[in-house]
């Protein structure tokens, strides 16, 4: 009778073993398989809905403390806040009856875009006038809920918090994550179809 080695036993034996242990692991219930939860030990980043809810809140109210500061400092008063958070001053208005900016309007618009601190990031003397249609563009929603509060030939001031901007991402060019804008507009033209 043939005798198995002792070293040879061995390896068989860890081999059937590791075998083994791998066939159990790949048939784990899918629960398992789902991925980390916020209660595995081993998560990176557990965070919760209600954490998350929290950072934005106080990242929202340090915002408005810092848009509260910048409209006290140029002592624009005549400030209004829309239901959106969106700030707003239509400083001069020509007439009422002039073709309201409407969802659907091509606006065509000179203006100019500054940080909270003062530094420019686009003009319409740099970049040329800006042309689009309400609400088929790029652009913003802080801009786009702005312009339609207005009029032809009105000009506004437009504070327009980071969640109405490019929030978390910016422009991926001159604004970057979290920038508040304010805008300087003047209607142009305002074409309803």
């Amino acid at each position: 009778m043939n005798k198995i080695p002792l070293k040879r036993l061995s390896f068989l034996c860890s081999f059937f073993v590791a075998v083994f242990l791998l066939i159990c692991s790949c048939t784990r219930n899918k629960e398992t398989s789902a991925g980390p939860t916020a209660s595995d030990d081993n998560v990176l980043f557990p965070v919760d809905e209600q954490t998350l809810e929290n950072a934005n809140r106080d990242a929202v109210r340090k915002e408005n403390i810092q848009i509260g500061d910048f409209i006290e400092r140029y002592g624009w008063n005549n400030m209004k806040e829309s239901g959106t958070g969106l700030r707003y001053w239509i400083y001069s208005s020509v007439d009422d009856k002039a073709t309201k900016v409407e969802k659907g309007s091509m606006v065509l618009l000179d203006y100019s875009i500054v940080f909270l601190n003062g530094d420019t990031v686009y003009s319409s003397n740099r970049d040329g006038v800006k042309e689009f249609v309400i609400g088929r563009s790029n652009e913003i929603s802080g801009l786009e809920e702005g312009l339609m509060l207005m009029h032809k030939g009105d000009k506004a001031k437009l504070i327009v918090p980071s969640f109405l901007a490019y929030g978390i991402t910016g422009d991926f060019n001159k604004i970057s994550i979290k920038n508040t804008l304010v805008y300087d507009v003047y209607v142009l033209d305002v074409l309803n179809y």
